[in-house]
């Protein structure tokens, strides 16, 4: 049973409002309700009820980006991956499950799969290999070990 409160996931038209709410909320999310009405020349009731709406129909996801460079995991290393027909879901699910996997997408084009791997030593790094080597379907694997990393952010532009 769903609370007469909820809102079903994407169910609700964005208006002018939502955009400027979610323009707010990218540049930060853990912007108070008192400072979106202020920003937006809101009565704070209705800021609260505009986020805690997006929230709730899944518009909006907040959560935190770690610095890896401040978590003493300072390497990461970009891996695209070739996969058989027909198995790319199922690699793609795999690869979800693994905990140094900070980032998993499919692709078009050159390689099935890329994705973003964190570790902080040799051994998690050979931790990793082993776990995919272990996932049904993957053909053959491409990694580049970033050097510097300039920027690491997901903005989406909002038309």
């Amino acid at each position: 049973m769903t609370p007469t409160n909820s809102v079903p996931p994407a169910s609700i038209a964005l208006d002018d409002l939502d955009r400027a709410i979610i323009g707010l909320l990218k540049t930060d999310g853990r912007m108070s309700f008192a400072e979106v009405s202020k920003r937006l020349n809101l009565p704070e009731a209705t800021a609260r009820y505009r986020v805690q709406r997006l929230l709730q129909s899944k518009i909006v996801k907040i959560h935190a980006t770690p610095n890896p460079e401040h978590l003493g995991t300072p390497r990461v290393m970009i891996v695209q991956l070739f996969v058989e027909n027909g198995k790319i879901d199922a690699v793609a699910a795999a690869l979800v499950e693994i905990d140094e996997v900070q980032f998993v997408a499919v692709t078009a084009g050159h390689h099935n799969i890329v994705v973003d791997v964190f570790f902080g030593t040799h051994d998690e790094l050979l931790n990793f290999y082993a776990k995919l080597h272990e996932i049904p379907g993957v053909i053959r694997y491409e990694s580049q070990v970033v050097m510097k990393l300039l920027k690491a952010e997901y903005k989406y532009v909002m038309s």
